[in-house]
């Protein structure tokens, strides 16, 4: 008499995360190479004007648009606690840079302002985008 013991594997109660883990950080490594590319979408006519062109890396971009409205990095504030959220950007990185891109039709009055700004929260390295005249087929 031959009796057969049935073998039955024992069921996971465990679910596996590392695929989904790899997926995640797959998506996460190509949303930080595309993401500076893309740069945030705030329309601005910036002026022209002759210079070399900057490199762009590490820096926090200022952008004031046509209505008066300050965003910093994408992300629009209101100009009163500028000062604070770029001390505290200081902070972290002490060698900050800040480029302010204005709309050509924005007021002197306020890219000055928002300079000053810049200057209080204790950034000297700060530079203004423009176009240059080549792009805007001047000459």
């Amino acid at each position: 008499m031959n009796k057969r013991i049935k073998f039955t594997p024992p069921l996971l109660d465990q679910i596996n995360i590392t695929p989904m883990l790899d997926t995640i950080l797959v998506l996460l490594a190509v949303f930080v190479i595309i993401s500076p590319l893309i740069g945030p979408g705030i329309p601005v006519k910036l002026p022209t004007a002759d210079g070399e062109k900057l490199s762009v890396t590490a820096t926090i971009l200022l952008t004031l648009n046509k209505q008066g409205e300050v965003f910093l990095s994408g992300r629009q504030v209101n100009p009163i606690f500028l000062s604070v959220d770029l001390q505290n950007l200081k902070k972290v990185d002490p060698d900050l840079k800040v480029i302010i891109q204005a709309d050509k039709e924005v007021r002197y009055e306020a890219v000055v302002s928002l300079l000053d700004i810049v200057r209080q929260a204790g950034i000297s390295s700060v530079g203004l985008a423009t176009t240059s005249k080549a792009v805007n087929g001047e000459s």
